[in-house]
């Protein structure tokens, strides 16, 4: 008998654990959104129009490209287009309907290292991650709609900075590490990373050509200057990086393989809220 109370005690203990847990995720989001705006203010919200200027480089190399972005959403549905006037690269457009994805190509078969990256990984659009607290997607906004859990990490020091980590995880099965970070004070969202390693034998299976060592993808999105828009604070830089790291090893073909740095430099120009939208923004074709 003594072994039985002892066991339903145990119990007793772990479910309250779990349940304490359960109430510090929903707190820390309840909080989390509140930095954002006030309930009302996010209800108010149906759609978002975000315009601004990019600037495109390739880290460690010389140049750069100056083009436009354009980011509309409606609910669970978004475009993201980072237009480039380069013919060989004209930029990166992403696109959900909630459910499907579209990444478009560079040209018929071929899509850009960060477009393959998003393609193979469309989880980053589905659930509403991509562009943080810009999106009325936004994942943290969402989250028991999506059925994901979060994983507190506590503090962790970026680039000399204190934030706290906390891990996001979908409800379908994912092989990304996917980190979101705030600023401890105001919960704001600052950073999220995407990272994924190929093995050799996994090659293939993601499009990549022949290894003969690992390989570590790395996808930032990084959101700073934050201001107030239709009663919502929101980021009006953000930085994508993107980093494809084969430093220590070959990759079959042509030589000279090393880690490459490619980064989005965004400057919001224009946060328009509410707006109309054609539905055919949303298609997948």
């Amino acid at each position: 008998m003594r072994s039985v109370a002892v066991f339903v005690a145990v119990m007793a203990l772990l479910a309250a654990s779990v349940a304490k847990d359960q109430f510090q995720a929903q707190d820390f989001v309840k909080q989390h959104l509140t930095s954002i705006g006030t309930d009302q203010a996010r209800a108010d919200l149906k759609s978002r129009v975000v315009e601004g200027t990019v600037v495109f480089r390739v880290v460690n190399q010389a140049g750069e490209l100056t083009g436009k972005l354009q980011f509309v959403s409606e609910d669970a549905k978004f475009v993201s287009m980072l237009k480039l006037p380069n013919p060989d690269y004209p930029g990166e457009r992403f696109v959900t309907d909630g459910n499907k994805t579209y990444v478009a190509q560079m040209r018929p078969g071929v899509y850009s290292e960060l477009g393959r990256f998003v393609w193979v990984h469309n989880e980053i659009l589905t659930e509403g991650l991509w562009g943080g607290a810009l999106n009325t997607a936004w994942a943290l906004a969402h989250l028991d709609e999506r059925r994901a859990k979060l994983q507190d990490r506590g503090m962790k020091t970026m680039d000399g900075r204190k934030l706290r980590r906390v891990d996001y995880v979908p409800k379908k099965r994912s092989d990304l590490q996917i980190e979101l970070y705030f600023e401890p004070e105001t919960l704001r969202h600052v950073m999220t990373v995407y990272s994924f390693t190929v093995s050799p034998g996994m090659a293939e299976s993601v499009g990549a050509s022949a290894l003969t060592t690992d390989t570590h993808y790395r996808l930032e999105e990084r959101f700073a200057d934050f201001k107030s828009t239709d009663n919502l604070t929101l980021p009006a830089k953000w930085t994508i990086q993107y980093t494809m790291d084969v430093s220590g090893g070959t990759v079959a073909g042509p030589p000279g393989a090393a880690t490459k740095i490619s980064q989005f430099e965004i400057t919001d120009t224009k946060i328009m809220s509410n707006v109309s939208l054609d539905p055919k923004n949303f298609e997948i074709k």
